[in-house]
């Protein structure tokens, strides 16, 4: 059975209470009654080792007043007996008899002192302490001090009392520590569920309002930071949906219009061809819109590089030549600069022209028109620096860090005029990083932006 957090502090509690209880009766009962005796026991030793060195030093005799100064000090009964128990003097209580029937030393304990009645001379249990009355080595009787074991009874208790005041402090303390409990974790463990149940329930902005520096509230925290990014996928995806849903549109009706306008005889057909034409950029255009989702998936499942030598400057003049068409209808030309003739890189040279082509691309659609595209390769060290310039818009700089992000192109400054997916860049930085190489922006609004990432030397 699964019991709520409240109910096991609660019972956790009430299991302390009843055990720390059991302990204080049953065992600090029987310690303070020893302790109790152990205290008494001390002083009449004392005591009767003080009378019975007074004994000696007086040849045989005790004064009667130290006797009786000594029995109201300590609150005991002195009797002096002799060897065959006759009470030779006593502190004066009318319990004293004059003899002791059946007085034997030898039946206490070993540390001569007993419990009882004292051979049936008190009505009432004391406790009995006898000390022998010695001149040289003769013993001529014993000195006893009676003390009622009801009074010991009494200091018992008081010192039990006192245990049983410590363990309600000690269970006071222990309320106080679960109320504190209740407040600083319950309470709060209680709000990181309900957020956890509004998380699963679809309000990912739910604010759990946890407060602190504790594990609990980084666990809210860390929860609330999943809820966003969740939260942030979930819109990623409807931008996504959109964007798609958009630039599938487009193609698709732009060839549907032309198809049907050729088909029912609207376009007649000496200008077919030019359609055709038309028709044909369309479905590259589609074509290029599912590579980009091709590639967005294999890059989300993980890039396997398949390494080899080659010439980056090789590469990209290889690649020029299928801008021609979009260069010429911008009025566009290409500037290249190449610090050595051949540069060689260890790279995945199919993913690397995937990046140089998408930058290349980047940077036509964002010129302006009648200006370069600059390219240059320059090698410092180990590695080998591509750049890729073009003189455009820009980028304001508080959307730099956003370039790298999916369907960045839904930004006011890269909206549905431009055409594409919007995961050129992302796709282009995976690429890099997948290489464990940098890329990096340099862009000035209303001037244009520098795209420069590494590749390593041969």
């Amino acid at each position: 059975m699964k019991l709520p957090l409240r109910l096991k502090f609660a019972l956790g509690f009430i299991l302390i209470a009843v055990a720390g209880f059991s302990f204080v009766y049953f065992f600090s009962a029987r310690f303070a009654a020893s302790q109790a005796e152990r205290s008494v026991l001390s002083t009449l030793y004392r005591d009767a080792n003080y009378l019975a060195a007074a004994y000696k030093v007086n040849t045989g005799t005790v004064n009667q007043g130290q006797i009786e100064a000594m029995a109201y000090a300590s609150g005991s009964d002195i009797w002096i007996l002799d060897l065959q128990g006759n009470v030779a003097a006593s502190s004066g209580n009318a319990h004293a008899p004059e003899r002791v029937d059946g007085f034997n030393p030898t039946e206490g304990e070993a540390s001569y002192y007993m419990t009882g009645n004292f051979y049936g001379c008190f009505s009432e249990e004391v406790l009995s302490v006898y000390y022998p009355l010695t001149q040289g080595v003769i013993t001529n009787g014993y000195i006893v001090l009676h003390y009622p074991m009801q009074t010991i009874r009494v200091d018992a208790d008081r010192r039990l009392n006192a245990a049983y005041l410590v363990y309600g402090g000690l269970m006071g303390l222990l309320l106080l520590f679960l109320i504190c409990m209740e407040f600083a974790v319950v309470r709060r463990i209680k709000k990181v569920q309900k957020a956890g149940h509004e998380y699963a329930n679809g309000n990912l902005s739910y604010p759990p309002d946890v407060r602190g520096r504790d594990e609990i509230a980084r666990i809210s925290q860390t929860q609330e930071d999943l809820a966003r990014q969740i939260l942030s996928a979930s819109e990623d995806q409807h931008r996504f949906l959109a964007n798609i849903s958009h630039d599938f549109r487009s193609p698709l009706t732009s060839i549907r219009g032309y198809i049907t306008a050729m088909q029912d005889g609207t376009i007649p057909p000496e200008m077919q061809g030019k359609y055709f034409g038309v028709v044909l950029n369309e479905t590259e255009r589609l074509t290029k819109l599912a590579n980009g989702l091709i590639d967005m998936t294999q890059l989300e499942n993980g890039i396997i590089l398949d390494r080899s030598r080659f010439c980056i400057n090789d590469l990209i003049r290889e690649i020029l030549p299928t801008f021609e068409g979009p260069a010429y209808d911008k009025d566009l030309s290409f500037d290249v600069t190449f610090e050595e003739e051949h540069a060689y890189v260890v790279a995945d040279r199919a993913r690397i022209q995937q990046v140089i082509y998408n930058l290349v691309d980047n940077a036509i659609k964002f010129s302006n028109s009648g200006s370069t595209v600059d390219i240059s390769t320059q090698l410092h060290g180990d590695r080998i620096f591509v750049s890729i310039t073009d003189h455009g818009v820009g980028i304001e700089k508080e959307n730099l860090g956003k370039i790298w992000e999916r369907f960045y192109k839904t930004d006011s400054s890269r909206g549905r005029d431009k055409k594409g997916t919007g995961l050129g860049l992302s796709i282009v930085r995976e690429i890099i990083q997948a290489h464990k190489e940098n890329i990096d922006v340099i862009s000035t609004p209303g001037v244009g932006s520098e795209f420069i990432f590494t590749l390593p030397r041969e």
